[in-house]
């Protein structure tokens, strides 16, 4: 009689035993998902707060042949659409090749990403154009370009300088 009683018994107490753990582990769960969360948001305000809009409108980006070579030049027009003088920029662009691969630079060994910069005061609402030559053996098309750091006849500055 006991050892019925122990067969019948013992599977309730190792379920019931079972069951305790488990929910202390959905518990924990959830605390670390409320937590992800809160960090998330955190981060998402302190990026849009880093998310202001440019003081730098491209108006058009061109790549043109080079007439001497078969490097390809780029020829930038941009303004400044934003209330202050500006005295230097910093600009960033990608470029893919005809097989949709990032291109080649002057000396063969960029990853599609080109960068310069502009030392000139540029009053607010002026454009402006400049090329640069020789920066591609084998761009074909601009994927993406932007001003990614300004600096300001002020001494304040606009973006990041850690490109």
């Amino acid at each position: 009689m006991k050892k019925i009683l122990i067969l019948l018994f013992s599977p309730i107490l190792i379920f019931s035993k079972c069951e305790k753990p488990e929910k202390t582990k959905k518990q924990s769960v959830e605390t670390i998902t409320s937590n992800l969360k809160d960090t998330d948001s955190i981060k998402n305000d302190s990026l849009k707060s880093k998310k202001e809009v440019s003081p730098i409108k491209i108006t058009a980006a061109t790549l043109l042949k080079n007439d001497y070579s078969n490097h390809k030049d780029l020829k930038l027009i941009y303004k400044n659409s934003g209330k202050k003088n500006i005295k230097a920029i910093k600009f960033e662009w990608f470029c893919k090749n005809a097989f949709d691969k990032p291109a080649n630079g002057r000396y063969f060994y960029a990853d599609g990403r080109f960068t310069e910069k502009v030392i000139s005061l540029i009053k607010s609402g002026e454009s402006r154009t400049e090329f640069w030559e020789d920066f591609s053996t084998d761009a074909d098309k601009i994927t993406k370009i932007r001003a990614y750091y300004v600096v300001f006849v002020d001494g304040t500055k606009w973006g990041s300088d850690d490109q």
